[in-house]
Order: C-alpha cells, then structure tokens, then sequence
C-alpha cells in the first residue's frame, strides 16, 4: 500500500540528509522527538540530548519529560527554544 507521508520522507532524506532525528514542536507545550541518542541534561529549565552529529537544547519552564524510550523523547511545558549546537 502507498503511504503519501512516508514517501514525502524518504525523499527528504534521500535530498537533505534529514535522516538523523525527527523533532515535531507542538504549540510550544510538547516536544516530540525520533532518533535521539540518549540525554545529557534534564532539569526544569533545560533538557538536552544527543542526536546523530549534534546536541539539541530545549529551554523553558517547567519542563517534564513525559516519555523516554531508546528512541523516543516526550517533554512537556512552556517551550522557549529549541536550538540544535
């Protein structure tokens, strides 16, 4: 069966090299992230993690994260910044 938004990501990676994580930022209020790598820091203020050639730092207040699974991240809060060094 075809699924149009798997094909739109294929070629994405295939063009861009997007093929290290996924980051889908909901309102400012929940972060979701694909293919991180495991956390570096985790406070109320600041929660950062390894993805494939980066960290990514996410600032705000009252930050939770909500889902932790080999490669699924869930945090939850008001979300600042999200910026990727």
């Amino acid at each position: 069966m075809f699924n149009f938004l798997e094909e739109i990501k294929e070629n994405l990676k295939d063009s861009a090299g997007l093929d290290n994580f996924n980051l889908i930022n909901l309102s400012g209020k929940l972060l979701y992230v694909e293919g991180h790598l495991g956390l570096v820091t985790l406070s109320k203020e600041i929660i950062s993690f390894k993805v494939k050639k980066a960290i990514v730092i996410v600032e705000g207040e009252n930050l939770i994260l909500s889902e932790l699974s080999d490669n699924t991240i869930k945090i939850c809060g008001a979300i600042k910044k999200v910026e990727e060094i």
